[in-house]
């Protein structure tokens, strides 16, 4: 069984289909069994399949796990942020610490259970494997809402 790769397609082409003659493109390379199910499996991941100088796929370089990790966790205190300031933006918190009443109160409690959602967001991140650190998702994460 002989598997080929295109860089004009960008397609994979099984010899065992059985394709009509001129089906398969001129520039397709033969890749062993096991190079497609690392393509494959890459490519799942959120990698870029390319083609190298003579034609012959490879993978791109892509930020490492701990630099997506990194931009993900920046993302989430982000997103921690955002939603402080939409429950007390800056001043009125200040307000509320010179000024404590029971409004201001419900306010800082309310800021206290978003910064615990963003740490265990921050935990479940650290929990995630690799490849699925492309699809976490942030700002509809369950824990916000606990």
């Amino acid at each position: 069984m002989a598997i080929f790769y295109s860089a004009s397609t960008g397609g994979f082409y099984d010899e065992t289909i059985g394709y009509t003659p001129g089906a398969i493109p001129a520039d397709a390379v033969e890749i062993t069994p096991a190079r497609h199910a690392e393509l494959l499996a890459a490519q799942k991941a959120g990698r870029k399949i390319m083609t190298n100088d003579s034609g012959r796929p490879v993978l791109a370089r892509g930020p490492s796990a701990e630099q997506q990790r990194a931009a993900l966790v920046n993302a989430i205190k982000a997103e921690a942020r955002r939603r402080i300031e939409a429950v007390s933006p800056p001043w009125r918190q200040l307000n509320d610490s010179r000024e404590p009443s029971p409004a201001g109160a419900a306010r800082f409690a309310a800021i206290d259970a978003l910064r615990a959602a963003s740490d265990r967001i921050e935990q479940q991140l650290q929990a995630t494997p690799a490849a699925d650190l492309a699809t976490f998702d942030i700002s509809t994460n369950p824990h916000w809402d606990a």
